[in-house]
């Protein structure tokens, strides 16, 4: 059965009608979200997908997040066209056995996005037929992250993700995609084992560093704002009980801000308001207000962000901050509390 949050998003709503008079949206977001939106859809291509090199599969997930983040969907919205174009792309990237990471060494960051996308798609599909063959696509790609959960790992590995199927070890950043892939296919009905989310939780809590009150890309290692948003943001998601990491940690969100020096800026700008949003309050407002005035001080005349070395590219770079803009409209699932 799908979620009163997914039912929600079929609603053809403008995103204004969300943002206006809210008291957490700052001046300029939603020119600037509609700035990105006309962006990135300059760049999809003939086949459905957005320019992105090698990343081509996941960013063009990520991309059609974006529009669904605000409102578009296939049958709604200015960019309508642009979503249709770019789920059957999505679709027709599912290898037989539901494996999209098929084109480079990293490929569950493929697996855990497009599952993630498709799954907030399915959730805003008119049509029965599509939305037939969306689950049966998601069905057989949960079917992949389940085994890749699976694989035997050594216990502070235990339940996460890495880049491969058969990956031995686990990161926080592979884990959170993936963990809130499942989320969202189980939103739509795909049937998630509780076992497996109660085992992606328990590799979030290894990941908890104690001293410094954040959560660390892997095991053992120190705290960082965008292990720390994806760590209070699943456990919020995945878990819904008062676990006592969550405060201190989403203190953490606010006493250390994105700033130049973060590593994987978009990225950690992404979950750490995602995280933030989630635990309300001081936190949402201090963390969301630096996190809005850096992306709005810092977007392009023609709707773009700037690139850096160590995310891949414009597409990713305009999809991450539209991601994060979007948080107060309230639309995917994953931003409701």
């Amino acid at each position: 059965m799908v979620s009163l949050a997914v039912m929600l998003c079929v609603l053809p709503w403008r995103t204004d009608s969300f943002a206006q008079g809210a008291p957490d949206v700052p001046e300029g977001l939603d020119p600037a979200v509609a700035r990105a939106l006309d962006y990135l859809a300059k760049r999809q291509n003939s086949d459905g997908s957005f320019d992105a090199g090698e990343h081509r599969v996941a960013l063009s997930g990520l991309a059609v997040m974006s529009y669904l983040a605000c409102g578009h969907t296939p049958d709604a919205g200015r960019y309508g066209l642009t979503v249709r174009a770019g789920v059957d792309y999505l679709l027709s990237q599912a290898g037989d056995d539901g494996y999209f990471g098929r084109h480079h060494g990293k490929g569950m960051y493929d697996q855990g996005i497009v599952t993630l996308a498709l799954a907030e798609a399915c959730g805003v599909e008119p049509d029965p037929e599509r939305r037939r063959r969306m689950f049966g696509a998601l069905a057989k790609a949960v079917k992949v992250i389940l085994e890749a959960q699976a694989v035997q790992k050594a216990e502070e590995h235990a339940g996460g993700w890495r880049y491969q199927r058969n990956s031995p070890d686990s990161d926080i950043s592979l884990s959170g995609w993936n963990a809130l892939a499942l989320r969202a296919a189980r939103d739509v009905g795909v049937d998630v084992p509780k076992e497996a989310v109660q085992k992606a939780i328990g590799f979030l809590l290894r990941c908890y560093n104690t001293q410094q009150n954040g959560f660390s890309y892997q095991a053992g290692g120190g705290a960082q704002v965008g292990p720390t948003g994806i760590g209070v943001l699943g456990l919020y998601v995945l878990d819904g009980t008062a676990r006592p990491e969550l405060g201190p940690a989403a203190k953490y969100l606010a006493d250390n801000p994105v700033n130049d020096g973060t590593p994987f800026q978009y990225y950690s700008t992404y979950y750490s308001t995602l995280a933030a949003y989630q635990a309300g309050g001081p936190v949402w407002e201090k963390v969301s207000k630096a996190n809005f005035a850096r992306l709005l001080g810092a977007q392009a005349t023609d709707g773009s962000w700037p690139k850096n070395g160590q995310e891949p590219g414009e597409t990713y770079a305009a999809s991450m901050a539209v991601l994060t803009l979007s948080v107060p409209y309230r639309l995917l699932p994953v931003y409701q509390r």
